[in-house]
């Protein structure tokens, strides 16, 4: 069994704030996760790719 991390990276609108994040920052803070998930030993970071219309 292996324990990791998916996302597709989506840039969606914060609903508490209502804001919506650059893909320049959302490409950042998905880097933070992977490295995160190294340091901590997980053995997956996944990334997809999401066609939204």
């Amino acid at each position: 069994m292996q324990f990791g991390i998916f996302s597709v990276g989506d840039v969606t609108t914060d609903p508490l704030t209502g804001t919506t994040i650059s893909e320049h920052d959302r490409i950042e803070a998905m880097t933070a996760i992977a490295l995160k998930a190294e340091e901590v030993g997980l053995d997956v970071f996944a990334t997809g790719e999401h066609h939204n219309p």
